[in-house]
């Protein structure tokens, strides 16, 4: 993935602009992590190792055809999206295809650009609003590749090229679980924000993970992982639940399943 999406999960902004006391506080420990990028093998890249090898242990995620269905819902229940996601071997490759926000899409990718329709209506013949929408401008028409490329593919797109990875492992508690985390830094062309990746103790399995525009401000989500959606080799996290860090406040409740695996 080339580029990372400055996260939020895909609201509208009023949902997003809360100011409340954080009901989910960090551990003081978190915010002290030293956040320099390695130089040889560490704790904290140890322990995304470990993740990966429990999440992917035959290496499928960037090097096969990986297709699977992702549905959503809002802070209420109401659907959200409901896609069908494809990534090529090379991760240039991606299509989308289903519902969002109301409106039927079918999206792709290639290494030579990308081509997008809406209510079967081509991107070039949407007014602009409808483009808007759709998140169809950002990232000069990358944003969903790189939206799903890096949230789908977790763990194994924690370090990608961009991440600072402090060296040494977080222990604190994540939604009233003993876990072990990790604090990256991204550089901000690849996004920018601060990340937190909590993970099982024992199996290293990806527990959740938290992100910050502005550290400092308590801005930002966090997502709550729970089981796993398998095939082919694959262990992806299944039910992610979005809660804003200020207040804690539901946001909305993504599925990853029906996983297959190209040869």
């Amino acid at each position: 993935m080339k580029t990372r999406p400055a996260f939020q999960l895909v609201f509208p902004l009023s949902t997003l602009l809360l100011a409340a006391a954080c009901g989910d506080a960090r551990p003081s420990s978190e915010a002290g992590a030293a956040a320099a990028e390695p130089a040889e093998a560490t704790p904290a890249l140890d322990l995304v190792a470990r993740s990966v090898a429990f999440h992917d242990p035959d290496g499928v995620w960037g090097s096969r055809e990986i297709s699977m269905s992702w549905v959503g819902t809002d802070g209420e229940g109401a659907e959200r999206v409901a896609v069908d996601l494809e990534f090529g071997a090379d991760e240039r490759d991606f299509a989308l295809s289903g519902r969002y926000r109301g409106s039927t899409i079918e999206y792709a990718t290639t290494p030579d650009g990308w081509s997008a329709s809406v209510d079967g209506i081509a991107e070039a013949d949407l007014a602009d609003a409808d483009r808007e929408r759709m998140r169809l401008p950002r990232e000069d028409g990358m944003f969903w590749r790189s939206y799903y490329g890096f949230l789908a593919g977790l763990p194994m797109k924690i370090a990608d090229p961009g991440a600072h990875v402090a060296p040494d492992i977080i222990e604190t508690t994540f939604t009233d679980r003993e876990v072990h985390a990790v604090r990256i830094t991204y550089d901000a062309e690849v996004g920018g924000d601060t990340w937190y990746f909590y993970f099982e103790p024992e199996t290293a399995q990806l527990a959740g993970c938290r992100f910050f525009h502005d550290e400092s401000a308590n801005d930002g989500e966090y997502i709550v992982f729970e089981g796993l959606s398998e095939g082919d080799g694959l262990r992806l996290p299944r039910m992610r639940a979005w809660h804003v860090n200020a207040d804690g406040r539901h946001l909305g409740t993504d599925e990853a399943g029906m996983i297959r695996v190209g040869s």
